[in-house]
């Protein structure tokens, strides 16, 4: 099932558009969620990176659908992105937040199908093993294969990734076990490292997306072990 969010305040373009989702749905044989909201506060308050795709109007009341994308990025990175507006010069600011594309009112039929599968493409070639984590009171969705390290301070996670940082309670060990099937290792008590991202091994430090962390010597022989089995797959 896909999950959509719509966020339009006109309730004839809302419904507008849902009826549209729906007919493709029935067309292609798809099977969608659909939750609509009218008002951004609402929209972002309930929000926890639990959406495959959102179509944001860019004129809403108080807030414009594109600062309300750049929140959403700070909570997810992946979700794809459609913008609804009446002018299409207005979409082009959609390149600072990753949008994908965008939706001229009124909706055409063939243009909305046409974008639309190409929307779905992309959602169903992202989807891969997630993490969801808790982080400063929000709820985020990191796609396992863009964290980069894993570090523990004080029984606090820290996931090092190319969007930021995230903090959250939890036990590195449990992360390690989760995770041992997803290319990624322990170098030392306070880091687990995401083997894809390693670019160098020199002595006692591993370069980890341009940051070096040490190699414990309890920890080795398994971490080397695992770059090993981890380079003779990919």
């Amino acid at each position: 099932m896909i999950r959509i969010a719509i966020l339009e305040d006109d309730p004839a373009d809302l419904a507008g558009l849902e009826r549209s989702l729906r007919r493709y749905e029935a067309e292609h044989q798809e099977r969608f969620r659909v939750d609509a909201f009218s008002h951004p506060s609402v929209f972002l308050e309930q929000f926890s990176a639990q959406y495959d795709l959102i179509f944001l109007d860019i004129e809403l009341p108080l807030i414009n659908g594109m600062e309300v994308a750049r929140q959403i990025r700070q909570r997810d990175a992946v979700v794809t992105l459609i913008f609804v507006t009446n002018l299409e010069q207005y979409a082009v600011g959609g390149y600072a937040v990753d949008a994908m594309d965008f939706v001229v009112k009124p909706i055409h039929p063939y243009r909305f199908s046409s974008m639309l599968r190409k929307a779905l493409g992309r959602v169903k070639g992202q989807r891969e093993k997630e993490i969801i984590v808790q982080s400063s009171g929000n709820m985020v969705r990191l796609p396992v294969s863009q964290i980069f390290y894993i570090e523990i301070r004080d029984h606090l996670l820290i996931y090092h990734t190319g969007q930021g940082n995230y903090s959250a309670w939890g036990k590195l060990s449990d992360l390690e076990a989760r995770l041992a099937e997803d290319g990624f290792a322990r170098c030392s008590t306070s880091h687990l490292v995401n083997l894809r991202h390693v670019v160098s091994i020199v002595g006692n430090d591993v370069d980890v997306a341009g940051t070096r962390l040490p190699i414990s010597q309890r920890r080795r022989k398994a971490f080397y072990s695992s770059v090993t089995r981890y380079l003779s797959r990919s």
